[in-house]
């Protein structure tokens, strides 16, 4: 006779099979599609972006140029860095990264420069947005004129180039062909906080600072004489704002999966509960290229001006077409 204890025992290990079969199914299924569907949704957002940012009233905008900028290193991001990994759960094809030193060091570097330099073209935005709320004869905004773009896009990219050494300094091919961290911890903790918490950081503290010059600037003469005027400050102000509340909370997310992943003993879970966290971390893990796909798509639901040039644009391009 089968007593009550054994019956649960036997209902449990059938859900728990059952819970990890269908984890694995959807990770078989669904997931491995999400790089080919990011990719995609990712370059018609680069196509708008493109066309909206090079339009005559923005193409000469410093946060549209930085915003431009970070689009072209969103879309070598995907092309990269995330869709590769389709053609690899898809069809077995993947480049060989790690048959020698050099390639190991430079995939590394690569993996973790790319979307770094993605967020800091955004840091760069709101930069730029804080600038031109601060006073009139504050020397911040010098950083604003059309001379100094060249400049902070270099000072950008060399920035993201030194918080992305630590990977290539750390990753070494051994045997031949695998090509792993030397140091795991060190590169972890690293990762977690030149990557995943300096720039969300940064970011948030120069969202207060522009949100205050923005309170402190309605009394300003000069921007009640041009209240009537469209305002392109404070529409891409919004607009900036609405991205960084995103990317922080895709990044944010991601690394909160990444130290969780990094200090939790997993090899001592059950099967079941290994299986549940490889899942979530591989779901945070592709959920994280979203802040390379979202920024034309927010641009559009929340700025105006960003709406009507592209709608403009699109009609300017038909009118070519039927002549």
């Amino acid at each position: 006779m089968i007593d009550n204890n054994t019956t649960t025992t036997v209902n449990f290990i059938q859900t728990s099979k059952s819970l990890s079969d269908d984890l694995a199914f959807v990770s078989q299924n669904i997931l491995i599609y999400l790089p080919l569907i990011f990719f995609i949704f990712g370059f018609i957002g680069f196509i708008g972006n493109v066309f909206t940012y090079l339009q005559p009233q923005l193409r000469s905008n410093t946060c549209c140029i930085y915003s431009l900028c970070g689009s072209f290193i969103d879309i070598i991001n995907l092309s990269i860095n995330s869709f590769p990994t389709y053609f690899l759960a898809k069809y077995g094809i993947y480049i060989p990264w790690y048959l020698s030193l050099t390639p190991c060091k430079l995939n590394t570097f690569i993996l973790v420069f790319f979307p770094h330099l993605s967020i800091n073209f955004l840091c760069m935005a709101i930069i730029d947005r804080f600038a031109i709320t601060c006073d009139y004869t504050s020397s911040i905004r010098r950083i604003t004129q059309l001379r100094m773009v060249p400049w902070m896009i270099g000072l950008t990219v060399l920035t993201s180039c030194l918080f992305s050494l630590y990977a290539p300094i750390n990753y070494d091919a051994l045997f031949g062909f695998l090509c792993i961290s030397t140091q795991p911890m060190l590169t972890s903790i690293s990762y977690i906080i030149l990557i995943g918490l300096v720039s969300p950081i940064i970011m948030i503290i120069f969202v207060l600072l522009t949100y205050r010059n923005v309170r402190r600037s309605r009394g300003r003469v000069g921007d009640v004489v041009q209240k009537n005027r469209p305002n392109l400050r404070n529409q891409f102000i919004v607009t900036i704002f609405a991205q960084i509340l995103v990317t922080s909370f895709i990044t944010l997310q991601w690394i909160i999966m990444y130290t969780y992943f990094t200090f939790t003993p997993i090899a001592t879970e059950d099967p079941v509960d290994l299986s549940i966290i490889i899942f979530v971390f591989g779901l945070s893990n592709n959920l994280y290229y979203l802040n390379n796909v979202k920024a034309f798509y927010i641009s559009i639901l929340t700025s105006r001006v960003v709406r009507k040039e592209f709608v403009s644009g699109l009609n300017n391009l038909y009118r070519r077409y039927i002549r």
